[in-house]
């Protein structure tokens, strides 16, 4: 048997579709902060949105999510990653960021997306 990405994407889809509720929850922050920026930019220039990964595994749990604390933060965080990255955002890596924060900024060398 041959496993490629696909098939290991495919069973983390599965489970993150099995926990649906967990991940609306989640997906509601983080569209809470990205739309503060949004909302800044009416009137000042800001281009960062901050996630604090330790709140956002904390709204996974209030929502059910019962799983081991690593486990929970491999999925929540990866799970914010897509998110921020599926609206083309620039992501800064890891170890340029606070611990348990993720930082996006606006991308702007992606000028394809702007109307």
């Amino acid at each position: 048997m041959e496993i490629d990405n696909n098939h290991l994407m495919t069973r983390y889809y599965d489970l993150q579709a099995k926990n649906g509720k967990v991940f609306k929850a989640v997906e509601a922050y983080v569209n809470a902060q990205v739309e503060a920026t949004y909302e800044q930019l009416k009137t000042h220039f800001v281009d960062t949105i901050t996630i604090d990964l330790e709140q956002a595994m904390a709204i996974a749990k209030a929502a059910g999510f019962d799983i081991d604390p690593a486990e929970a933060e491999i999925a929540v965080k990866n799970f914010i990653l897509k998110d921020l990255d599926s609206i083309g955002l620039w992501i800064l890596p890891a170890a340029q960021c606070d611990p348990n924060t993720i930082v996006a900024h606006l991308n702007f060398f992606n000028r394809s997306r702007y109307y």
